[in-house]
């Protein structure tokens, strides 16, 4: 075929390769700054399968890195990039899975991919995919960026035994701070999912050297790479996402839109924000330092209560109230979506 010429013409590719490619779905997780030219350059190279995830509307403050996506747009963001990459290559399926990846869908979606990319700027996220990757088996390719530093890893959960995310992050930090609040620069991001991209494309033409339980880092000031060599240290069995007791909390469920004026809902308010951006407190709302924002939280919270919990931009918030909820179904803490309230 035409369109694939300039790579079948490799001889690493060829006809073979290509026939691999048409083959092959990939699950892309988060159609972000990373997810957006991950998807466009797989579609490019003529992917099959593309299943793109993400609940998410385009926001003006992404638009920096989100180079997909345009002011006003006012669609879902997986059902935006779908539409992009059929454009790019009709032969491509791009399909739009409009809602987020969690516990109760995860499964579904993983089992039906060769391979999954995960995109997504959310570390409860991140784990989950990784955890659910690894008991079904399924490759993956991971990526975070910070500020003007990336990090790529290619996982391949060959066996039980294999590396996995939790093997480099045992488990999501609250504490870590978020690219709204820290900032990031877009070439970085960008960057990292040509990497991104790169070794997914490699893994599934079976050529080149991909990091392979190896952590690739890129430093878009000094454009210094280094590979580290993963070592097996996270020795607790993994659980299944789709197989807890207790029902999982959605992430609809763990949000809300309140203003300044819903704070006294609450039995507590809690502020993620330091003291440079949130000099003045609202009345009756406690800041959490960045030293075990967890417990901060347990020492103040009852069984039965109703408790927020707001960042800069919603993320870490997020990810203090679903590790609450999974600790005790009884406290009802829930995260502002869009950060500070107003």
């Amino acid at each position: 075929m035409t369109r694939y010429r300039r790579q079948t013409i490799l001889p690493e590719i060829g006809e073979t390769g290509q026939q691999k490619l048409t083959d092959a779905h990939v699950l892309i997780i988060g159609c972000g700054g990373l997810g957006g030219p991950v998807a466009a350059y797989l579609a490019g190279a003529g992917v099959g399968i593309l299943t793109l995830v993400d609940g998410d509307k385009p926001e003006e403050s992404n638009l920096h890195r989100q180079v997909f996506f345009r002011t006003g747009d006012d669609e879902n963001k997986a059902a935006l990039l779908a539409r992009h990459c059929a454009s790019l290559n009709p032969c491509t399926s791009a399909r739009a899975h409009e809602s987020y990846l969690e516990a109760n869908n995860c499964r579904a979606l993983i089992e039906a991919a060769d391979l999954v990319v995960e995109c997504s700027d959310h570390a409860a996220t991140k784990h989950l995919v990784s955890d659910a990757c690894h008991l079904l088996a399924t490759p993956l390719v991971y990526a975070a960026v910070h500020k003007y530093e990336g990090y790529v890893a290619l996982f391949p959960n060959e066996n039980e035994g294999d590396l996995q995310l939790r093997d480099l992050f045992p488990a999501p930090d609250p504490a870590l701070p978020d690219c709204a609040t820290v900032g990031v620069l877009p070439t970085a991001v960008g960057l990292i999912a040509m990497l991104q991209a790169n070794a997914a494309l490699c893994y599934l033409l079976g050529i080149g050297e991909p990091p392979v339980r190896q952590l690739l880092t890129y430093n878009a000031l000094d454009n210094q790479q280094h590979r580290v060599k993963l070592r097996k240290s996270y020795q607790q069995a993994i659980i299944a996402p789709w197989a807890e007791a207790s029902p999982k909390t959605t992430r609809a469920e763990l949000e809300t839109d309140a203003t300044l004026a819903d704070l006294a809902d609450y039995d507590l308010v809690f502020s993620m924000l330091d003291d440079v951006r949130e000099p003045e407190l609202p009345t009756g709302v406690v800041r959490l330092t960045k030293r075990n924002p967890f417990g901060q939280c347990l020492e103040r919270m009852t069984p039965g209560g109703k408790y927020l919990i707001y960042c800069n931009s919603g993320k870490l918030s997020l990810m203090l109230a679903s590790q609450l909820r999974k600790h005790d179904a009884a406290i009802e803490a829930v995260s502002l979506r869009s950060g500070k309230p107003v």
